[in-house]
């Protein structure tokens, strides 16, 4: 009888650890999720010409986000900026795709999107909804780009975790 509760208590215990453990991680991942501002842009289609025009917008973004985010240190602040500028995004991303001879335009957003768990080197971004400044162009049915600009880690390579 002695060990058969022995054994219960010891089970009992083992999963308490491993529900306080699931609880935490759970948690930082949630703060994780709160608190960056992903960058999202959606293609027209997987054409190769859409595909290459989705980077230069991206580029031509990332060239003026870290204007954008100038003295900004949480993420409401950068929220609120992105939103302010959603007419000066949506201009930048129409631009480019006039200047490549498209004629579809571009919609610029702030919304949640749903992203997969991604791995670099350094760190894990896990998978969830995320705040995010989404891009769409066209008919947004081509695969698409992502990053987080605030706080601006934009880096060229992830693998699918």
């Amino acid at each position: 009888m002695r060990k058969n509760a022995f054994r219960l208590a010891l089970i009992f215990g083992l999963l308490c650890a491993v529900f306080v453990s699931f609880a935490q991680f759970n948690a930082a991942c949630e703060d994780m999720r709160t608190n960056v501002l992903r960058l999202h842009i959606i293609a027209n289609s997987d054409s190769s010409a859409d595909q290459a025009l989705k980077l230069k917008i991206r580029d031509r973004i990332l060239e003026k986000s870290g204007e954008l985010f100038e003295g900004t240190d949480n993420i409401e602040s950068a929220i609120e900026d992105a939103k302010a500028s959603l007419c000066e995004i949506t201009a930048v991303a129409n631009d480019v795709i006039a200047e490549n001879g498209f004629s579809y335009k571009a919609e610029a957003k702030i919304g949640d999107s749903y992203f997969e768990t991604r791995e670099y080197d350094d760190f894990t971004l896990p998978a969830g909804e995320y705040n995010s400044l989404i891009i769409r162009l066209g008919k947004s049915s081509g695969k698409n780009w992502w990053c987080v600009i605030f706080p601006e880690i934009c880096v060229g390579t992830a693998t699918k975790g």
